[in-house]
């Protein structure tokens, strides 16, 4: 366990927490607090001044109820700090670069195709995936962007930056949807997915687990996979998410799956060229109110709900995906310190042993293979 002993001081209050031995746990968080927190704080005191912080809003009754963080205001948005954010964790920018690769693979073998974004951003990755066909198209001639995303402000921009887009070898629009996917009826979907046509490739980044399911009602986002496969069949669907399990109501295990997770990518960081400044500014505002969104925030509207790549294997293997196997050689560079390793369907990105992130690729259409 990496930065074992700040892990083993707060997990001793965390099971006093559990064992509703709140003052005791509280007297033993608050000694994890630092009078002074900026860019010569060691990783291992940052992480654990962060989660003690929030836990106490959890002992004092203080807890938030939660909206996506990257749909709130903050001095700095989210999603710019996730940007910034790219450039100490090169897991992150590789990993959309791979499913990049499936992507553009899938499009350039169909005359006509969809490209569904599900969570869109500021329109990045899409706009990287269009440049890549633009230079070796294939067989395409049309292609539509159907994007699915909560906040109005990234659907205007992402269109912006896509309407840059000039002088294509293929037709080409952007069609755009605002919503939470796990807000749609059966009658959305359908709507959907006539919109889309009949050839789809689908892609999500770092968004399915932002999902918010009710307490007990574990079975979600399986359902939410299977009303996208249904719906759309798609020839490919692209998934990137993080390997970590916080998403659970044993605080000790939370606990456990932060200090693993976000302790490892702490170290990550740091191995980084970035400045100091840069480096805690990514690890206390950006994964700083993720972490606070973990451990201080209501368990029935948390926000970063993160699974296990193998929680996330079998909510698609249940809802009816096969892994995707159409293509060959896959680019998975990365820096010395860190690792890759490639399966069917599934590439996994970590560092010190650990897999930090996950791509998936799967297919919803089975017949002939996925092939056109």
């Amino acid at each position: 366990m990496i930065y074992e002993s700040s892990y083993e001081g707060l997990r001793e209050a965390c099971r006093n927490f559990d064992l509703r031995r709140e003052r005791l746990a509280k007297g033993a968080i608050e000694r994890w607090l630092e009078p002074s927190v900026g860019p010569g704080l060691s990783s291992d005191k940052l992480l654990s001044h962060i989660i003690a912080d929030a836990m106490l809003s959890r002992m004092d009754k203080r807890l938030v109820e939660a909206k996506n963080i990257y749909l709130e205001s903050f001095d700095i948005p989210q999603i710019e700090l996730f940007y910034a954010m790219t450039k100490g964790y090169p897991q992150v920018p590789k990993a959309h670069d791979i499913a990049n690769q499936y992507l553009v693979h899938e499009l350039a073998l169909h005359p006509k195709a969809t490209f569904v974004e599900i969570g869109i951003g500021r329109g990045v990755q899409v706009k990287n995936v269009v440049e890549e066909l633009a230079k070796n198209p294939g067989k395409l001639r049309d292609l539509t962007i159907l994007a699915i995303e909560p906040d109005g402000a990234n659907i205007a921009t992402s269109t912006a930056l896509l309407g840059e887009l000039k002088d294509l070898p293929f037709a080409f629009r952007v069609i755009t949807k605002q919503g939470l996917l796990e807000t749609f009826t059966e009658t959305a979907y359908a709507d959907l997915a006539a919109t889309a046509g009949d050839v789809v490739v689908m892609n999500s980044a770092y968004t399915i687990h932002h999902t918010v399911h009710p307490l007990g009602d574990a079975a979600l986002r399986t359902r939410l996979f299977a009303a996208l496969r249904r719906a759309f069949s798609p020839k490919l669907f692209t998934l990137v998410e993080p390997n970590a399990n916080p998403d659970t109501e044993h605080l000790g295990s939370r606990l456990k799956a932060c200090f693993e997770h976000f302790g490892t990518v702490f170290d990550l960081i740091d191995k980084s060229t970035l400045s100091p400044e840069e480096k805690f500014v990514i690890k206390e505002k950006f994964f700083g109110r993720e972490i606070r969104d973990i451990f201080g925030t209501s368990d029935n509207y948390r926000c970063e709900r993160h699974e296990t790549l193998d929680s996330w294997l079998l909510r698609l293997v249940k809802a009816g995906w096969e892994p995707y196997t159409e293509l060959g050689r896959i680019d998975v560079t990365l820096p010395t310190y860190c690792s890759a390793s490639v399966d069917d369907g599934l590439v996994r990105l970590g560092y010190r042993g650990l897999p930090l992130l996950a791509v998936f690729a799967y297919r919803g259409d089975s017949s002939n293979n996925g092939r056109p």
